[in-house]
């Protein structure tokens, strides 16, 4: 068994549940003590049994963002050593902290990830993330300076000199989006390479792909392939550890996971710097316990995609009300439109109505430019702007 941290990682459930109840315990205080909101809907509720966590309020997306910047964090922000801004449910901004003692347990959790497939201190990695998953890089940095592996250097902006480095530093370990490794497998073949060509042992993911699409990533890189499974307001990567069976255990010793109508319902239970109680994650998915070749007993989670409108364009995440703000400024404010996802990036199609049919072809033509060049610089993604009346394109 290749266990991180075997003592924490391999916990009777009996004792693990003990732990559980008692840092939860613990947890309940500080949020009463510390955050205005939790002290607002908690009141006086004590909590005798794991059994009552199901009676205990729900954290919403909305909550964090009623709380920007720092109205969810538990301790002073003096004590809060990193900052990170991510994009939350419905396009808004949200702001997650660590601490030191946080920091720590990030790269631990994430260590655990990849002492379960076989990677170590003798490794190269290369960690190719584009400029906006920053978050997600920088936990996979925490572990590979935890296991003491090395880092070779990326350059998001250009693929051919990302092969370049792969081949020249021996890189025996990619951790990228899965669009990248897709566009890494497709210059190889078109530069005549052969996958032996890369020493590439592992290929670890920044989010679940299908069982086909692993099996051609398998096949086109000629390495094993992995697939990290997190949520970016709770922890992403670490939340769970894939092992070599393929089934994604939640670090329990660290994070209490339920369903609440199939959405998976995340509570943090050591984080210091910004603890969430039930935190509504707007992903579907099932659990399962059942007992592991691996030896790890932390529950099974298997993830079925979003419950929100969010969309990934270029594994950025999206959402139909950051259209409407950039919209808002332009003569299509408060048109109808849809979005669907293409090989370029999003298509944003927009109902016609009387008054942009009375704009000349040259004016639309200068909108549709307007919007493009707007949503390039305002959310960093590539977009194409059609006009359509009811039945189909204007």
């Amino acid at each position: 068994m290749n266990l991180f941290d075997p003592r924490n990682e391999s916990l009777e459930r009996e004792r693990l549940e003990q732990f559980q109840l008692e840092r939860l315990q613990a947890l309940l205080a500080r949020l009463k003590r510390n955050v205005r909101r939790y002290r607002e809907t908690l009141g006086d509720v004590r909590l005798a049994s794991l059994e009552d966590l199901a009676g205990l309020p729900v954290t919403e997306p909305d909550d964090l963002t009623a709380g920007f910047p720092y109205g969810m964090f538990a301790l002073p922000l003096r004590e809060v050593m990193r900052l990170h801004s991510i994009v939350g449910p419905s396009g808004k901004q949200l702001v997650i902290g660590h601490t030191r003692n946080d920091l720590t347990h990030w790269g631990r959790l994430v260590a655990r990830q990849f002492s379960a497939i076989g990677i170590n201190a003798h490794d190269v990695m290369q960690i190719y993330f584009a400029p906006g998953a920053f978050e997600a890089a920088f936990g996979f940095m925490r572990g590979a300076e935890t296991i003491e592996a090395s880092v070779a250097p990326d350059d998001p902006f250009h693929i051919e000199y990302q092969l370049a480095t792969l081949i020249n530093y021996r890189v025996t370990v990619l951790i990228t989006t899965p669009g990248n490794a897709f566009q890494l497998a497709a210059l190889m073949d078109r530069a005549g390479r052969a996958p032996q060509d890369l020493p590439l042992r592992h290929v670890v993911l920044s989010r679940p792909v299908s069982a086909e699409e692993r099996e051609r990533l398998r096949s086109d890189l000629f390495a094993d392939v992995t697939c990290a499974f997190g949520v970016d307001e709770i922890l992403n990567p670490g939340l769970c550890v894939e092992c070599a069976h393929g089934r994604q255990h939640v670090n329990e010793d660290q994070f209490l996971v339920e369903t609440r109508d199939s959405e998976l319902l995340v509570t943090t239970l050591c984080r210091e710097a910004m603890p969430l109680l039930r935190y509504a994650t707007r992903i579907a998915g099932d659990l399962c316990r059942e007992e592991c070749p691996c030896g790890r007993t932390g529950i099974v989670v298997r993830p079925r995609g979003r419950l929100d409108n969010r969309l990934l364009i270029n594994e950025t995440p999206l959402y139909r009300e950051q259209i409407e703000t950039v919209l808002a400024g332009t003569a299509a404010a408060n048109h109808d439109f849809t979005l669907e996802t293409s090989e370029r990036g999003v298509v944003v199609s927009i109902l016609v109505t009387a008054d942009l049919f009375r704009d000349t072809m040259r004016e639309l033509l200068d909108l549709k430019e307007t919007i493009i060049r707007e949503l390039a610089a305002r959310l960093g993604i590539p977009a194409d702007v059609r006009f359509r009346d009811r039945v189909g394109q204007a």
